[in-house]
């Protein structure tokens, strides 16, 4: 089976480990895989299976001023201009060579990327859609104008979770057809081994400064609340509650979360440490995971956390209620402050609390990795929506 997949760039996140663990799984299965990538030289590209064929549609990304404050601004912004105009020159090329290739299917990795590439430069018996978020985080309008334009094209919107997939068929019921819920790969097999690859990195016993919370995120408020966690850790020290509070993770809000640190003082228990290439003997050694995101669509944190047994607390986004049971293996609470405060103090005082829900199991569902890849070439050797309809 010959399968493409586009992605925009790969860039450190929770989406790109998860294509990641698709390619190589795909390529296990004895397909020939080919990744597209819109723009060269994301931060994790190194890491794709070396079995999979990479093609760039763009050598660079165009960088343009947030403001123009003087005659370097002005150069900067015309230099991006110029580097947007050759980037689409090369995108405009490059697309023909796919012309005269033909695939099983052609897969849209993200669900804000146009298909336009997949549906009008590449030969394909079947298109899909990975929906990786709540269809109603679409501030720009992306997801929507997408649907519009290409929806007949699709043969299949694949959901990571099943609150993924209502929220998408709320928005757009004449989807219900052509809308699938597969959850995203975990290979906890390879997790414990890379987990076992390096000892504590933390550095300082958890007696000697209190547990130790970790949380792995992308920097960016709007969806990871990274603001509320400040504030969470800072009301949790006044009430004489000793821990440190690790961030795995970089993204374009970092400032905003380094400014709110130096505000309150923090900076000696709320510890930044960037991104990581290996997060995973860190949850091993964290007494605590927190994941308290506005949005996500089937957290690949919950799921790396509980693979490797680590008690977790989770904010109820989008989701969460399908990895977690609150009380069993896992505690979901409200996207309040206090609620969350409340949360954490009670797992943060109460450490028999913490090794119950670690050893609290996960749901087979989200475990069984070849399930997963089964229902995805399912899809492919059976093109047709279960209406009938085709393109």
């Amino acid at each position: 089976m010959k399968l493409l997949l586009h992605y925009p760039v790969l860039n450190t996140g929770g989406a790109e480990h998860s294509t990641l663990r698709l390619l190589s799984a795909l390529v296990e299965r004895g397909c020939e895989v080919h990744l597209v990538l819109t723009t060269r030289g994301g931060t994790l590209e190194p890491q794709v299976d070396p079995r999979v064929v990479v093609h760039h549609l763009r050598d660079g990304a165009a960088e343009l001023p947030n403001r123009l404050a003087g005659i370097a601004d002005a150069f900067r912004y015309l230099r991006g201009i110029a580097a947007w105009c050759r980037g689409r020159v090369q995108q405009a090329w490059r697309s023909r060579r796919f012309h005269a290739m033909a695939f099983d299917a052609a897969i849209v990795g993200l669900h804000g990327t146009s298909p336009a590439f997949v549906c009008r430069h590449v030969r394909a018996t079947t298109r899909l859609v990975m929906v990786r978020s709540d269809a109603a985080d679409d501030p720009r309008g992306r997801l929507r104008r997408n649907i519009a334009r290409f929806a007949d094209a699709i043969d299949a919107y694949v959901c990571v979770s099943g609150a993924v997939q209502a929220s998408l068929l709320a928005r757009f019921p004449h989807l219900a057809p052509k809308a699938v819920r597969i959850y995203n790969l975990i290979q906890p097999e390879g997790m414990r081994a890379r987990a076992a690859e390096a000892p504590d990195p933390f550095g300082v016993a958890g007696d000697q400064v209190g547990p130790r919370v970790l949380s792995v995120c992308r920097l960016q408020e709007s969806q990871k609340a990274l603001l509320r966690m400040v504030e969470v850790h800072q009301r949790l020290l006044d009430a004489g509650i000793r821990h440190e509070w690790h961030v795995l993770g970089d993204g374009p809000d970092r400032f905003l979360l380094e400014r709110a640190i130096a505000e309150r003082g923090a900076s000696g228990t709320f510890i930044l440490h960037g991104a990581v290439a290996n997060p995973f003997p860190w949850y091993a050694h964290a007494d605590l995971v927190a994941v308290l995101s506005y949005i996500e669509g089937l957290s690949g944190v919950v799921n790396e956390a509980r693979v490797l047994e680590r008690p977790v607390i989770a904010t109820g986004f989008a989701g969460v209620e399908e990895q977690i049971e609150s009380g069993v293996n896992g505690l979901i609470v409200e996207q309040e402050t206090d609620a969350i405060v409340s949360g954490m103090r009670r797992l943060l005082l109460d450490p028999a609390l913490r090794s119950r829900l670690a050893a609290g199991g996960y749901p087979e569902a989200l475990m069984d990795d070849g399930a997963k890849i089964d229902a995805l070439l399912a899809l492919v050797e059976t093109p047709r929506a279960a209406d009938g309809s085709r393109r």
